[in-house]
């Protein structure tokens, strides 16, 4: 497993520096077929790293807590993990131990569908930008695979250190992707995508370097190390007001990189200026490193700063968010803009359910993540094959479609369906279990909450209606034939439908790959050891063996 993890997280990097290495004597079609072959042996590495992960869970099966290192004991703890002690410092000849700094990486059940979503986006990236990526071919996919291993990364890091500099990395590759392959504002948005996730970061830095210290100072000897630094602060609470300001400092970063009103304002410039594959990607996986520090850090290391603080401030903002971006999306006329201000609403659900802080709205949370970067990401790959067709996205100049492009229509509804969370695909699911979660918690948040449902399918199928139905209208001065969905593009968007029928109609099949740590982090939100709910979390988790289904008896409730 471990050289798994190593070799998904290394091979996108030497692909990339092949590319570099031999750019100059690369032509464009060696280069394509050099970076769709290191995507795909990503993927395979990827689904080699579920099968694994998977196996760890099956021999959960009747070992208890007590006796064996993989069964989960403690908050965010990975199943699977393996470290390098880079640095020792201070306390040296002393009775204290020195500080150790690792390099540790880990994998739990989020992580895995995290990494999985990135490696099947990535190769969609590829080939959707197959023909459009003429100029500089090989410093273009050098970026995407460079995104790549950053993501990757980041869901492996289980080190605070690590976590910062893959999180900070993921800015500059996508920097590029804007910047020099954007459309015609690339440079500012590029630049203010830059500044705003950088100075969030820096803020987010500065709570980092305080949490450590705080940890430290209590007698930590490894404080960069999350899940110790978690078990740590389980048994040495901190003060309320201390855990409030650290709260509030990591979470401005990840409020932006979500982002969440009113931080929202650099996404739908980056989103219509960025490339395709930059907005698939950014879309896709990128906007849920906000969550997932959220799920990774502040949860469970600040639980009463969640409670008393988090859930009011996110959950209101949340909802703003819904509502403002939902509306923003239904009075816009571009439709690449328009997918770009859904992402707010979208994950604003998101994060609503994640600060219900109950194990329905953390499932759905977390689904949503998921389900958000299939559905999104494929609603900017069908966008980007009538701008490679049409050379625009203005609603005013497009109408009737689907007598030209019939099969592009067939797909743009089925994913429109999803997205606005019709019963049978991904995103109902989510976002049912998101608001079940939030009204348990606050019945008012989770009906403001749902009236992003019902804008979500006024603006969703306003544009879908408007585009590909009715009269026939396309822009003036078209050259050559207008041809539908090519193979190419197909193989592209049929793994991200077929995942959004799957996770519609088997939900349960994620749930139970993310149900151990979602059991644990409710349990650190509700007390930690010594409730009744931790010596229900530390049960051996059993794949296979009969068991409530809870997304099934949370929809009955």
């Amino acid at each position: 497993m471990n050289g798994l993890i190593l070799s998904a997280l290394v091979l996108p990097l030497l692909t990339a520096a092949l590319l570099m290495l031999f750019r100059r004597s690369l032509d464009v079609r060696t280069t394509r077929w050099i970076a769709l072959g290191g995507a795909i042996i990503t993927l395979l590495l990827s689904l080699a790293i579920a099968a694994e992960y998977q196996n760890v869970l099956d021999h959960r099966a009747g070992v208890t807590a007590s006796n064996d290192p993989a069964v989960f004991n403690g908050p965010v703890q990975p199943k699977i993990q393996f470290s390098y002690q880079w640095l020792t410092f201070g306390s040296q000849g002393t009775h204290a131990e020195p500080i150790r700094v690792e390099f540790l990486f880990g994998l739990d059940g989020i992580s895995v569908a995290l990494i999985l979503l990135t490696a099947v986006l990535t190769i969609s990236c590829v080939l959707i930008s197959w023909e459009s990526i003429q100029e500089r071919a090989p410093e273009f996919y050098t970026c995407l695979l460079l995104l790549q291993s950053g993501l990757i990364g980041v869901f492996c890091s289980f080190d605070l250190l690590l976590f910062y500099v893959f999180f900070e990395f993921t800015l500059l590759p996508l920097f590029f992707l804007v910047g020099i392959w954007g459309g015609p504002q690339r440079r500012y948005a590029a630049v203010k995508l830059f500044l705003y996730t950088l100075a969030g970061g820096l803020v987010t830095l500065v709570g980092l370097v305080g949490l450590v210290m705080h940890a430290a100072k209590g007698g930590l000897n490894n404080p960069f190390s999350i899940p110790s630094l978690a078990a740590w602060l389980v048994q040495h609470p901190m003060e309320l007001s201390l855990q409030v300001t650290l709260f509030l400092a990591l979470a401005a970063g990840f409020l932006v990189k979500v982002p969440v009103f009113p931080f929202h304002t650099w996404l739908p410039l980056a989103h219509t200026e960025a490339p395709t594959a930059g907005s698939v990607l950014l879309a896709g996986v990128l906007l849920k490193l906000g969550t997932y520090g959220f799920l990774r850090l502040c949860l469970p290391m600040f639980p009463e700063a969640c409670q008393t603080t988090g859930f009011p401030l996110i959950a209101t903002l949340s909802v703003i968010g819904i509502i403002y971006g939902s509306l923003c999306a239904l009075s816009q006329r571009d439709i690449k803009k328009l997918v770009a201000y859904s992402s707010v609403a979208h994950m604003g659900f998101c994060m609503l359910g994640m600060f219900a802080l109950n194990t329905e709205g953390l499932t759905g949370g977390i689904l949503q993540m998921i389900n958000h970067g299939l559905s999104t990401g494929a609603l900017f790959l069908l966008v980007g094959m009538v701008y490679d067709r049409y050379h625009t996205r203005k609603l005013d100049d497009l109408g009737g479609l689907a007598s030209r492009l019939p099969l592009i229509t067939v797909s743009m509804v089925f994913i429109a369906m999803a997205s606005i969370g019709l019963p049978g695909l991904n995103g109902f699911v989510s976002e049912m279990l998101a608001l079940i979660g939030m009204f348990k918690r606050h019945p008012l948040y989770a009906a403001l909450g749902a009236t992003g449902v019902v804008l979500g399918a006024w603006y969703t199928l306003t544009m879908v209606q408007q585009a590909f139905f009715g009269e026939l209208k396309e822009p003036r001065g078209l050259h050559g034939p207008i041809h539908d969905m090519s193979w190419r593009e197909f193989t592209a968007l049929a793994p991200l439908a077929a995942l959004c029928l799957w996770i519609g109609l088997f939900p349960q099949s994620i749930c139970d790959l993310i149900e151990p740590d979602v059991r644990v982090l409710v349990t650190t939100l509700n007390g930690g050891p010594g409730t009744q709910s931790t010596a229900e979390a530390s049960l051996p988790v059993v794949p296979g063996a009969e068991r409530p289904d809870y997304v099934a008896q949370s929809i009955r409730d």
